[in-house]
C-alpha cells in the first residue's frame, strides 16, 4: 500500500485539498496499476510560525527578500 506524505503549509482550500488528493491517487493508481482503495494520501499542514528558510522565520514580512540569501550574515 503506497501512502504519499506531503508536508506542506497552511492556506490550502478544502476544494484545493480534495483536488490535490484526488489527482495524487490517480496518478499513483495509473503509474502503479494498483486499486484506489490501496493509496494512502496524508497532507501536514505547517502553520508559518513553525518553519523558516534561510535562518528567517517564514512569519517574518520580509521573508521572500531575506530567505533568499546565499551568505548568512550572522557568521
Amino acid at each position: 500500500m503506497p501512502i504519499i506524505n506531503v508536508d506542506c503549509w497552511e492556506g490550502f482550500n478544502e476544494e484545493q485539498k480534495k483536488q490535490w488528493i484526488k489527482e495524487l491517487t490517480d496518478a499513483t493508481v495509473n503509474l502503479f496499476n494498483i486499486p484506489p482503495d490501496k493509496v494512502l494520501v496524508i497532507l501536514r499542514e505547517t502553520s508559518v510560525t513553525n518553519w523558516g528558510q534561510g535562518g528567517v522565520a517564514a512569519s517574518d514580512p520580509d521573508f521572500l527578500e531575506k530567505s533568499r540569501a546565499t551568505s548568512y550574515a550572522g557568521s
